[in-house]
């Protein structure tokens, strides 16, 4: 006789999940049905996920790891901190136990068979180098992998240190308790009936994108153009990439960015973006900046906060997508990488007056907070680094947003905004000006300004003088066609 699932412990579900997984009969891509390839392990029988693959078998985009990225990594998995908001650091260790894993497959293989290209293998060297400890006075130590795999499993046995659900007074803490969560605040109460209403299963693998940096994006691009607009999923010829990003590799084929050429025209909107998302075409694909938090799904969501990411999952069925990043993407914990995002296809505005929705993609993208709060990755030592970091993260979501374009971009309506500048205290200058940096430079293999890739970006705040100085920073001499 079998022991029902509600009497097994957190650790025994994830094992049994974990074996259903491997278990090719019950994959979720490969089901010819894909509603059986749920499996409700909540002691809440109307929560329904896929199960948890192994964190360790995580796509690794070797090719696009740069030292910055490394450094994020290994100086936040090092840090003393022992608060583990959402097993943030357990997330971003298993990642570093990936890429070591990839590098010593490579270097195992080098000499052995041509599994590898000659410039995977020289990356892979690059990479080893860059995998160390710095120190700020002294020489640079080796990472201790014996001892990195010992923390990493001692963190797994310990899942309840969960310093977000220790603030909740959750103490039985198994996949999706925060659905469950009682006494909350009814827009969240709400949000959870859109949740049921259109994502009762959650989002599919394939809707949900991890980016690390923006170089994996730009690897994703064609070298050269082909006239071949009947690009095989399984051409030998395209780089590699996560699965999720299958779509998005075919499309940069089907349509450059070279040959993107649109208006880009820019328009500020003094509205709330819960609101603002029902003012563009019917027809139009929208993409959304979600100002969220790194470290957390949701942010304060929860605790019913009102910045830009609670309001957006208020209103939507939003949350659930982060939740399946958390237990999904990211094997039970939560962490947006530093230089990075996560892309969500398709979650669903709702207005509540009419019961009318509307869909959009959303990118997850954080910024440093300057106000004091704690936070998942250090800031930068000053100003100047820190608006050079977020170029980056900047780089990253605006390169998202052009691969995950439906056709060539001319339909569609990229809403983003003041980020960061609220409760995480950065200056509207130094955002403006990262904003303008970015929307002017070439990237991706464009010929002009990367902003010609879209054909409207919308800046929505409800601060109209936020929207005022961005206008007049944007408007200067790089950057034209506002409205």
């Amino acid at each position: 006789m079998h022991t029902p699932l509600r009497h097994l412990s957190f650790k025994q579900i994830k094992k049994f999940a974990l074996n259903i997984f491997m278990d090719k009969s019950n994959d979720p891509i490969n089901s010819k049905s894909n509603a059986q390839s749920y499996l409700s392990v909540s002691t809440q029988s109307n929560i329904k996920y896929k199960p948890m693959p192994d964190p360790l078998s995580v796509y690794v985009p070797l090719n696009s790891l740069t030292e910055e990225t490394i450094d994020s990594i290994v100086s936040t998995v090092q840090q003393r901190d022992k608060r583990n908001w959402n097993q943030s650091k357990r997330t971003l260790l298993a990642f570093l136990l990936a890429i070591n894993n990839k590098v010593n497959e490579i270097e195992q293989n080098n000499h052995s068979n041509n599994k590898f290209d000659e410039q995977t293998v020289q990356h892979a060297a690059k990479v080893r180098q860059w995998l160390i400890e710095k120190v700020q006075f002294g020489d640079n130590k080796e990472l201790q992998w014996d001892e990195l795999r010992q923390n990493y499993e001692k963190m797994v046995h310990q899942n309840d240190d969960n310093e977000m659900a220790k603030q909740l007074n959750i103490t039985t803490i198994e996949p999706y308790y925060e659905l469950a969560i009682e006494g909350v605040h009814r827009d969240v109460n709400r949000s959870r009936e859109y949740m049921a209403r259109f994502r009762s299963c959650g989002w599919k693998p394939n809707e949900l994108k991890v980016y690390w940096n923006a170089t994996q994006l730009e690897n994703l691009c064609p070298k050269y153009e082909t006239n071949d607009i009947q690009v095989k999923e399984k051409d030998k010829n395209l780089p590699s990439h996560d699965p999720s990003d299958a779509d998005a590799v075919l499309a940069l084929r089907q349509y450059p960015v070279s040959k993107r050429n649109h208006a880009g025209t820019i328009t500020y909107v003094n509205k709330g973006i819960q609101d603002a998302v029902f003012d563009a075409p019917k027809d139009a694909q929208l993409i959304v900046l979600n100002f969220a938090n790194e470290r957390t799904p949701g942010g304060g969501y929860l605790r019913h906060s009102l910045a830009q990411e609670e309001i957006i999952l208020y209103n939507s069925d939003g949350y659930r997508s982060l939740l399946d990043l958390k237990y999904g993407r990211m094997g039970g914990g939560y962490a947006i990488p530093e230089f990075g995002l996560a892309y969500v296809r398709d979650i669903r505005f709702f207005d509540a007056r009419t019961d009318k929705n509307r869909r959009a993609d959303m990118l997850v993208s954080a910024c440093y907070c300057l106000s004091g709060s704690p936070q998942l990755y250090k800031n930068p030592p000053s100003t100047e680094e820190c608006i050079i970091n977020h170029i980056a993260k900047f780089r990253a979501f605006i390169a998202a947003a052009v691969a995950n374009t439906i056709g060539d971009g001319s339909n569609t309506y990229l809403l983003l905004g003041p980020i960061g500048t609220g409760a995480f205290g950065n200056d509207v200058n130094d955002i403006g000006y990262a904003f303008r940096e970015v929307l002017s430079s070439k990237m991706m293999g464009s010929n002009g300004p990367i902003r010609h890739a879209f054909g409207n970006i919308w800046f929505v705040s409800t601060d109209k003088w936020k929207n005022n100085r961005l206008e007049k920073i944007l408007s200067e001499d790089s950057i034209s066609n506002v409205e």
